[in-house]
């Protein structure tokens, strides 16, 4: 399983993004709310709905022996950092000794048969320009959890409907694997 490492790049959403959608009055809006709680929310529930990295950020994951192409566990991986093995001071694999096909859902690593036990780190993050219907759902989330901030606070939330807004992130959701 990948582990998160960091996020590189900036918030999927804004502040104002986010207040225009629910068409609240920017001056009277608790900023603070949306920018530290409703935008990292709804960039988590998406994550773990599609299995796609959504924000930009640095992933690695461990491959057993015997490995040598499978499919990253993090969607949307566009760049591999390094691959070696997980013993302290190994020597990454020199880039022209693996590739990666980036595809829609998922990105595909190889790499040379018999390299054994490896380590791989890469960036992975998703173009919201060419998903536009995954920015709207996460707007939709983001402005019903502005309008139930109140109920949330008190440890309840109203589901959005699944099969609409499930529709919207398909293109990015990671299929299930085993």
């Amino acid at each position: 399983m990948a582990r998160r490492i960091r996020y590189t790049g900036d918030p999927v959403l804004t502040v104002s993004e986010v207040v225009d959608w629910v068409r609240e009055d920017p001056a009277s809006v608790q900023t603070a709310l949306i920018n530290d709680l409703v935008i990292p929310t709804v960039t988590a529930q998406c994550e773990a709905d599609t299995g796609a990295a959504i924000r930009q950020a640095e992933y690695v994951e461990d491959w057993p022996a015997g490995t040598s192409s499978r499919a990253l566990d993090v969607g949307q991986a566009t760049e591999i950092i390094s691959v070696a093995s997980p013993l302290a001071g190994a020597v990454p694999l020199p880039a022209d000794q693996y590739s990666l096909q980036v595809g829609q859902r998922v990105s595909v690593l190889t790499v040379p048969p018999g390299s054994g036990a490896l380590r791989i780190a890469y960036k992975a993050g998703v173009d919201l320009q060419a998903y536009p219907s995954v920015r709207a759902w996460m707007l939709m989330y983001a402005a019903t959890l502005w309008a139930q901030r109140e109920i949330i606070a008190q440890g309840g939330q109203t589901p959005l409907p699944s099969p609409f807004l499930a529709s919207m992130l398909s293109d990015i959701m990671v299929p299930p694997r085993f």
